[in-house]
């Protein structure tokens, strides 16, 4: 008897080409998914890993894996996006006179407030007051706006076969693997509509389940989505992947609340190190590296990551250390959401007068310079899904110190060192103990150059396809998942 064919592998890389598109460079979760993708066509040939977008009319168009990899190119190419650097304005703003809570604003605001502002009663003064620098901050947004659109590449999507020619090819028995951008309803409708009557089995890699488990972190649309998503596809999936034993727990978790009965047991993959398909950039990135020195915290600025926090902890450093000790602290990454407040409180203080920078989404280059030159690195997410800027860290030979939650201690493992998310007065401790201690300091480096270990994205793929082959039910053997090899 012949043996049984391998089941086709059909990954939805919709979302990856939107982002793609859409956007400047990719996040985490887009250069994630690739590397999977690009491994899985390594170790398993395209002959069995296939890609799949969506058909304007419904269902689904193959789509070639060269396609994906000359977007991906595009997208994290050098010079696709400058670096943008927020300093202080100390020695540019002129001195302030009486303090004025309309400073902030134009003088024809200002004036405004100032004749009417004292008419209105106390609550309503400050409600209105509240409103009109609001509106404000609004108007100087639009340039940015106006300014992000234009420089966005709005590139149209490649032509499109016929859907029904290209769904034909999925046989029974083959998967469907949402890759990334499985909440979406696009995508959700797609996998019903192929997956239910066509006999395909459907597998996603999820990536975290914090909208479902810890929604104050989100705007209340993307939790009133989440959660949905959950209690419509978790009940679909012949296969859940997982990227930690800590999304693992919560997919239980959230199943168990929602009272969702899952297929099978979810499975934990390896998550490869680095991202080997970003090219090596000629020009230098010497400007975006601190001619002082810096402590890194590479990640969105949102309120989940916890900026304040080290807001705080460095506010304390410069009341307690010597003056000229403190050494300047460098927020790497996107402004997100949730987080008017910490940069309100950022202007407020002159960036606690210099010694906060905020480099907005830094090149590639830029980021790898800035890990290799930073005395070490501070991750203090409140919740993760896994922790790539931890492992990043490590595999520039970076020390960092990381919350002791969720993810974070699977990601660093042994090299990492810890400290309570919560607890300013903890955080500032472990960073004072490291900036009084040069020595220490420079051993713990010496200790993650020797003993970090990277793991391969073969090694992710080999897991996946692992999953896919295993009969129905069972469990990963365990030797995938060995968090001893992502950190020594």
């Amino acid at each position: 008897m012949p043996a049984a064919r391998p089941a086709t592998l059909w990954i939805d890389v919709e979302g990856v080409f939107v982002h793609l598109t859409h956007w400047a460079r990719p996040s985490g979760i887009q250069r994630l998914a690739f590397e999977a993708a690009r491994a899985l066509v390594e170790v398993a040939g395209t002959g069995r890993v296939r890609f799949v977008r969506h058909a304007a009319g419904g269902g689904f168009y193959e789509v070639s894996y060269r396609e994906i990899a000359a977007a991906y190119a595009a997208a994290v190419a050098p010079a696709v996006r400058s670096d943008r650097s927020f300093k202080p304005a100390t020695a540019r703003r002129a001195t302030a006179k009486a303090p004025d809570p309309a400073a902030g604003a134009p003088i024809w605001l200002r004036r405004l407030w100032r004749r009417g502002g004292g008419l209105l009663p106390g609550e309503v003064r400050m409600a209105m007051l509240d409103l009109l620098l609001h509106l404000w901050a609004a108007a100087r947004a639009v340039p940015t706006l106006l300014r992000t659109a234009w420089t966005a590449r709005w590139r149209a999507p490649p032509a499109e076969p016929d859907a029904a020619a290209s769904a034909a090819a999925m046989a029974p028995g083959d998967v469907l693997f949402g890759i990334s951008s499985v909440w979406e309803p696009a995508h959700m409708a797609r996998a019903e509509a192929a997956c239910g009557p066509h006999g395909l089995r459907y597998a996603i890699l999820v990536y975290d389940m914090i909208a479902a488990v810890r929604p104050e972190f989100f705007m209340a649309d993307v939790v009133h989505r989440y959660r949905d998503w959950a209690r419509r596809m978790l009940p679909q999936c012949d296969l859940l992947l997982a990227i930690s034993q800590a999304t693992s727990r919560d997919i239980v978790a959230v199943a168990r609340r929602e009272g969702i009965a899952l297929r099978a047991p979810v499975r934990v993959v390896p998550i490869g190190t680095g991202f080997p398909s970003v090219p090596e950039e000629a020009e230098s990135a010497a400007a975006a590296v601190p001619a002082e020195p810096y402590v890194l915290f590479v990640s969105t600025i949102e309120v989940r990551k916890n900026h304040l926090l080290l807001l705080r902890v460095w506010r304390r450093l410069v009341e307690v250390m010597p003056a000229g000790t403190v050494p300047l602290l460098v927020f790497a990454g996107g402004i997100g959401w949730l987080v008017g407040d910490l940069m309100q409180q950022l202007a407020n203080c002159d960036h606690l007068d210099g010694r906060i920078r905020v480099l907005e989404s830094p090149s590639d280059a830029a980021l790898a310079a800035l890990y290799r030159g930073a005395l070490f690195t501070v991750y203090p997410s409140h919740y993760e899904g896994w922790g790539l800027p931890v492992v990043e860290s490590l595999a520039f030979g970076t020390p960092v110190l990381a919350a002791r939650a969720t993810s974070l201690p699977e990601a660093g493992g042994t090299l990492a060192r810890y400290f309570a998310p919560d607890d300013v007065t903890d955080a500032t401790a472990a960073i004072r103990a490291l900036l009084d201690n040069p020595a220490d300091l420079a051993a713990w480096r010496s200790q993650v150059r020797a003993g970090f270990q990277p793991v391969s994205w073969h090694r992710t793929a080999e897991a996946i396809l692992a999953a896919i082959d295993a009969p129905p039910g069972a469990a990963l053997d365990p030797g995938a998942v060995d968090a001893a090899a992502r950190a020594g």
